[in-house]
């Protein structure tokens, strides 16, 4: 945590403005940001990217390898959970997976941004556009999950801060079908607007069904992982080829929705059937079947497999039915945005398409 907070927090700034990186300037070279070990004198920053939820700062002290300042650009109310619960998932990362940690200020009240932030090491490397990934990009992918997979969870549920990581999860059996009621719930009060505009009800419908029809396996599963939750093409970092295997070599950033959980939901965010804009990776069903072995294999080469990854026929309705809860959630996400931001427009129908075609409904 940052050693000392300001007594009366600075005007509220636009995460993404110019006046925002002065204040990271500033408030980096009074030890307000991250710990003075950090610091090394006058820093320079840039904004690095900007994307649906946070604005990410490139921190470049003298001497020092870059930093990333992850400040939130929506209402502390629509993250997932926490900043201290991405910090505290960074915290068991195995080595060379993702960032490591540096700081975090959850609370914005007494934050010296005014904003919540994540402060974390620099991932090299840029994501690669969706259609580029070759079966190499997607062997490494798959390789890479399997390591981050062995840091196992008790249950479904978040990252502590501290010594006791799973300490909010219970153990035992896990439900998904009542948090996706609740979350079209949520949808359908806070978008009704938008989704009654591009006829998405049938398709909440049918991943509500997706969902249910997998709930007693979600139930019974013997194994939890620490899941990055939103492995998405634009959080996968490709940076030159490793030198032992020869494939393109990858690490994960932006971790906002770790937490224990069901191993299918990492593997269903990449892509497959279900595509459209920056995110998704579009595989046919034999790039589909490709990609989990090699993640099945490569997670045999790290012990023991659970039953609920070794049935690779289970394996994948869970997949169809992450996939389905998930795309559903950014359709919606999509739609309600879609009337201010062109680049949502464009992507809108395509990802309603493809959606609405795996989950056997007329476009």
């Amino acid at each position: 945590m940052p050693p000392d907070q300001p007594e009366h927090p600075p005007a509220l700034l636009d995460p993404v403005s110019p006046a925002m990186g002065e204040l990271l300037v500033e408030a980096w070279g009074t030890g307000a940001l991250a710990p003075p070990a950090a610091l090394s004198g006058p820093v320079r920053v840039g904004l690095a990217g900007v994307g649906e939820r946070f604005a990410a700062w490139r921190v470049l002290p003298p001497q020092h390898a870059p930093m990333i300042v992850r400040i939130p650009h929506v209402a502390p109310d629509e993250l997932h959970q926490g900043l201290d619960r991405e910090i505290a998932a960074l915290s068991v990362l195995p080595a060379g997976v993702g960032p490591q940690p540096i700081a975090v200020h959850a609370e914005a009240r007494t934050s010296p941004l005014g904003h919540p932030y994540v402060v974390t090491t620099e991932v090299p490397g840029s994501a690669a556009a969706p259609r580029s990934w070759t079966e190499a990009h997607l062997r490494s992918h798959a390789e890479h999950l399997a390591r981050l997979h062995t840091v196992t969870a008790p249950g479904r549920g978040p990252v502590s801060p501290g010594t006791e990581p799973w300490a909010a999860v219970p153990a035992g059996p896990s439900r998904l079908l009542p948090e996706v009621e609740g979350e079209i719930a949520s949808w359908q009060a806070l978008h009704g607007a938008a989704i009654r505009e591009h006829g998405l009800s049938p398709l909440l419908e049918a991943a509500l069904e997706a969902v249910a029809a997998v709930e007693g396996q979600i139930r019974q599963l013997d194994g939890f992982v620490l899941a990055h939750g939103d492995l998405c093409a634009t959080n996968i970092m490709w940076d030159g080829r490793d030198e032992g295997t020869g494939l393109p070599r990858v690490q994960y950033i932006d971790f906002e929705w770790a937490q224990g959980d069901d191993s299918a939901r990492d593997l269903a965010s990449l892509g497959g059937a279900v595509h459209g804009g920056p995110w998704y990776v579009p595989m046919t069903e034999e790039q589909v079947t490709e990609f989990v072995g090699a993640y099945v294999r490569s997670r045999s080469e790290h012990g023991q497999v659970p039953a609920s990854v070794a049935d690779i026929v289970s394996l994948r309705e869970r997949m169809r039915a992450w996939t389905a809860y998930e795309r559903t959630a950014m359709l919606v996400h999509v739609a309600s945005r879609a009337a201010t931001r062109a680049s949502h427009r464009r992507v809108l129908p395509v990802l309603r398409g493809t959606l609405a075609e795996a989950l056997g409904i007329d476009p």
